[in-house]
């Protein structure tokens, strides 16, 4: 009995190794260092001058909204630390960190709204419900998804149905809006906010302070606008942002968190 127990944990102990072995090949032919797992508030979208559309003409509900899943380069890299997630980079703590333009995808794959419907059909309500369009330029979620898995999801190592199934489940497991709800940051038309403490907030729920980006609304008032995680290359563990990434982009001490 005990050989046959010591036998059991001698093949799970190769089988680990090997699942080692196969990850480790897999992160190193992925050219990028985490992925920015974005979502966007729909109030912020819509209170701007160009306003916006509602997906069906239903209103969605007051939640954030993924915007996308790209991947990105962050640091200058050692033939050593080539494929390593950015957490696990020797580079990252002995070399100071060097931002590089953010990492955009080819038309690796020749795709349209139809064919990446098609692929991911089984994950069709949550994306709508999760992953809708706000624009009144293009009012199909689907040409919206079509656009982003081209863009971005063409170099994520992943296929169509993967790419879009570990954003959603990223989003469900670290729910933006439920994390600011329980930390007092409430949707208001009059309240304003530090953006301390709308960082504070997701890192202390997450483990990883995000990065943040703000637009103006009709009244020229700061708001918040969309939250960038930061995302290992599995796309699923919070990974520490690139520091020299300022992605604060148009926001001020304080921000509004428009109600929709």
């Amino acid at each position: 009995m005990k050989l046959h127990c010591y036998c059991s944990v001698a093949a799970l102990l190769v089988s680990v190794a090997l699942a080692g072995a196969t990850n480790d090949r897999y992160y190193k032919s992925l050219d990028f260092d985490f992925f920015y797992h974005v979502q966007q508030w729909p109030a912020s979208f819509c209170d701007t001058k160009f306003g916006c559309c509602f997906p069906g003409n239903e209103k969605p509900e007051a939640d954030f909204g993924i915007h996308g899943l790209w991947p990105n380069y962050a640091v200058c890299r050692t033939a050593e630390d080539a494929g390593r997630p950015l957490n696990q980079s020797n580079t990252a703590s002995a070399l100071a960190l060097v931002p590089l333009r953010r990492r955009r995808c080819r038309d690796l794959i020749k795709t349209n709204g139809r064919r990446v419907r098609a692929q991911i059909r089984d994950l069709e309500s949550d994306l709508l419900r999760n992953w809708g369009t706000l624009s009144c330029k293009n009012k199909e979620s689907t040409a919206f998804w079509s656009h982003e898995w081209t863009r971005h999801g063409t170099c994520s190592g992943m296929d169509q149905h993967a790419y879009f199934r570990a954003a959603l489940e990223f989003k469900a497991r670290f729910n933006l809006t439920r994390i600011l709800l329980d930390a007092g940051i409430v949707p208001s038309d009059e309240k304003e906010y530090f953006l301390s403490s709308i960082r504070d907030a997701v890192a202390e729920a997450t483990g990883s302070a995000p990065n943040l980006e703000c637009n103006r609304n009709e009244r020229n008032e700061t708001q918040l606008f969309q939250v960038y995680q930061c995302v290992g290359l599995d796309g699923s563990s919070p990974v520490r942002c690139p520091m020299p990434l300022p992605m604060d982009g148009g926001c001020t001490d304080t921000v509004k968190f428009p109600a929709f």
